[in-house]
């Protein structure tokens, strides 16, 4: 399989956002997320359905596919299931969401973690998927035993740059206490796909901002949207983890006209 990247611009929607909707009807949401004027979508599992049903439906729709979101255990399990569907989805990018907590504990973990990485990332490039990891927030918590360093520091610095990139998210760096900017200038090119939700003032249950849709909050996307450009980025996908549960496509709407003004006017 040959993968085209989009140019930089694309607006793409990320799946979670809305998956107390697609649990019941993925592909009558993928008809919705269209009719918004999303260029793309990134998937979070496809609900039962045969990827090449799903492909039918984006190809009806003029849907890009963006990315995939394939749990860690998955693609350690079944590696060639995994990749066959990402091949007849039409992924260019096949992602790991999360790990576990005892795989991220300690510098030795997130070690053995990154050859796995790179293993998975370059039996991915022999059928034309390039591998990426999306981070949260705890991946910039200095890790046991790793003289200061990040989860993220040592998967950066220790995986197969040819073999892994990363999904960027700017609400998680900024959680986590990072410089998303500075995050992004320290992947060039290995960044393809970044995320885009927005910061509360206000705290959730959990103790941290509120997620918004991205351009209705916080987020400094005047210095943020051009150092996404800079980056190479591929994709600007919408994401949100917590959208208004009765109606996420509005939330989803919402970003989408956000990103696309702020796109299109340089932040």
């Amino acid at each position: 399989m040959t993968t085209t990247n989009p140019a930089p611009g694309n607006v793409a929607l990320q799946l979670y956002t809305v998956r107390s909707l697609t649990q019941g009807d993925l592909l009558g949401v993928l008809d919705r997320v269209a009719a918004i004027g999303y260029a793309g979508v990134e998937f979070a599992g496809l609900s039962g359905i045969p990827a090449t049903e799903v492909r039918a439906r984006l190809d009806s729709l003029g849907l890009a596919v963006a990315g995939a979101h394939v749990p860690l255990a998955r693609w350690e399990g079944e590696t060639d299931v995994v990749l066959d569907e990402l091949v007849a989805l039409g992924s260019p990018y096949g992602v790991v969401p999360i790990v576990p907590a005892e795989r991220r504990q300690t510098a030795g973990a997130v070690q053995a973690l990154a050859a796995i990485f790179t293993s998975l990332g370059r039996a991915g490039a022999q059928r034309g998927i390039r591998f990426a990891y999306h981070h949260h927030a705890m991946e910039f918590e200095p890790l046991s035993g790793g003289d200061g360093r990040t989860m993220l520091d040592l998967l950066i610095e220790e995986t197969d740059p040819a073999a892994v990139a990363f999904e960027v998210d700017l609400y998680w760096a900024v959680v986590g206490g990072a410089d998303p900017a500075a995050l992004l200038a320290r992947l060039p090119g290995r960044a393809p796909l970044v995320h885009l939700k927005d910061a509360g003032t206000e705290t959730n249950e959990k103790g941290i901002p509120a997620d918004l849709p991205a351009g209705e909050g916080t987020l400094p996307w005047e210095t943020l949207i051009p150092a996404v450009r800079a980056s190479g980025a591929h994709w600007f996908i919408a994401e949100q983890d917590n959208p208004n549960p009765a109606d996420p496509l509005a939330d989803a709407a919402t970003a989408w006209r956000n990103i696309t003004r702020m796109v299109g006017s340089g932040g």
